[in-house]
C-alpha cells in the first residue's frame, strides 16, 4: 500500500496574506472557499468560533487556509513542542528556490553532507523544506 499526507492544514487570522504567499510566490491554485459551523470547528479543533476554509493545491499537495471568525489566534513560537515543519517536493530545489528568491522570498541555505537544503517561511512563520523529488 502507498500512502501519502493528503494535506495540512493552517489556522491564521491573516488568510489573504497566506493565500497570496502560497499562490503568488509558490504555485500553489486557489480552490473552494467554505464556510465551516462553529459545532464542528469546536469538535475537531476544541475552539468555539466558525470558520472560513480555503483549499490550496500544487501538484498533489493541498493546504486548507483556516481561519476564525470573531478568534484573535495567539502566535506560535519557536520554542514550543509540536508540528516544526513541513516539505515541499519539487523537481529541481535548487532551481525551485531561485525562482523563490527572485520573487522575493527570504531562502535559508544550509549544508549537510555536501548536500544543500533549503527552507523558506510562510508570512505566518511556518517553516518549509523545498525537497527535490527523484
Amino acid at each position: 500500500m502507498t500512502s501519502f499526507c493528503h494535506h495540512l492544514g493552517i489556522f491564521t487570522n491573516n488568510p489573504q496574506e497566506l493565500i497570496k504567499f502560497y499562490t503568488e510566490k509558490l504555485g500553489f491554485e486557489r480552490r473552494e472557499t467554505k464556510a465551516i459551523p462553529e459545532d464542528l470547528v469546536k469538535k475537531i479543533f476544541g475552539v468555539s468560533c466558525s470558520c472560513k476554509l480555503t483549499k490550496l493545491k500544487f501538484s498533489q499537495v493541498i493546504i486548507e487556509i483556516i481561519s476564525p471568525e470573531n478568534l484573535k489566534l495567539k502566535k506560535r513560537h519557536d520554542d514550543v513542542s509540536g508540528f516544526n515543519h513541513w516539505s515541499l517536493g519539487v523537481k529541481n530545489k535548487e532551481a525551485f528556490s531561485k525562482q523563490l528568491k527572485k520573487k522575493g522570498v527570504s531562502i535559508l541555505e544550509l549544508e549537510k553532507n555536501g548536500q544543500s537544503i533549503y527552507f523558506a517561511r510562510d508570512p505566518e512563520g511556518n517553516l518549509i523544506e523545498i525537497y527535490e523529488v527523484r
